[in-house]
């Protein structure tokens, strides 16, 4: 699979567990909800992993993954300067 098409892909599962937060599947449930083959997205799925935009639970080809919603803060840090 060549760089574009991984890009596709990873934009296509980041998208799916956006759109369903709550979600959790196994990469066979998550190529089938693609429509895509389980194989292809071995190496998308690890590379979500490593990005932290995916969790995953378990290890071989029955682990469950789910999304990992960004931690967003509203703190203001405000510094003070000496005149």
């Amino acid at each position: 699979m060549n760089e574009e098409n991984q890009l596709q892909l990873q934009m296509e599962c980041t998208i799916f567990f956006q759109e369903n937060p709550y979600a959790m599947e196994s990469r066979d449930g998550l190529a089938m909800r693609l429509g895509r083959k389980p194989e292809h997205l071995e190496a998308t799925l690890q590379r979500l992993v490593s990005l932290t935009i995916l969790e995953r639970f378990g290890n071989g080809p029955r682990s469950i993954y789910r999304y990992v919603p960004p931690k967003i803060t509203t703190e203001t840090v405000v510094g003070w300067t000496s005149s």
